[in-house]
C-alpha cells in the first residue's frame, strides 16, 4: 500500500554516527514505515544498508542489523522501494544534491558514488537504481 506523507519525515539520523541514539532511533522508525508501507516479497523487503544498496531482498530483522552494522544509504533519502510516494517530492525545486531540476532524477551522482563504481556498472544494480 502506498502512502502520501502529510509531514516529511526527519531523515537527518542517516548521517548521525552510527553508535547514536539519534541513528537507532531513525533506523526502528525506517523499519515501522517500511513494514507498514513497503511491498514484501515472502516477508522479504529491499535492504538499504551500503552493501546491498537496495537490490538484496532480507527480512526485516536482517536489515535492522545491516542498516545498524553498515550503514544507510545516505543518499536515500526518498524510500521509493519501501513504500514512499515519489509525486509528494515533485513541487520541490531544488535536492539535497544541491541542483536545481526536479527531485525525481534521484541524485544518481551520489548514489554512483555511495556504491561505488565497479558496483554501478553492474547491470542489475544501475536498472535497480534507475
Amino acid at each position: 500500500m502506498m502512502s502520501f506523507l502529510n509531514v516529511v519525515m526527519d531523515r537527518s539520523w542517516i548521517t548521525a554516527s552510527r553508535i547514536s541514539d539519534e541513528y537507532e532511533n531513525g533506523v526502528e522508525e525506517f523499519i515501522q514505515f517500511a513494514k507498514r508501507n513497503g511491498v514484501g516479497v515472502n516477508n522479504k523487503y529491499y535492504c538499504p544498508c551500503v552493501n546491498c544498496v537496495n537490490v538484496i531482498r532480507q527480512d526485516i530483522e536482517l536489515i535492522r542489523e545491516h542498516v545498524l552494522c553498515n550503514g544507510f544509504l545516505k543518499s536515500y533519502t526518498i524510500w521509493t522501494w519501501h513504500g514512499e510516494v515519489l509525486e509528494q517530492y515533485s513541487s520541490k525545486s531544488t535536492t539535497e544534491c544541491g541542483y536545481s531540476n526536479v527531485y525525481s532524477e534521484d541524485c544518481m551522482e551520489d548514489m554512483t558514488r555511495d556504491i561505488g563504481e565497479d558496483s554501478f556498472h553492474q547491470a542489475h544494480v544501475y536498472d535497480s537504481l534507475f
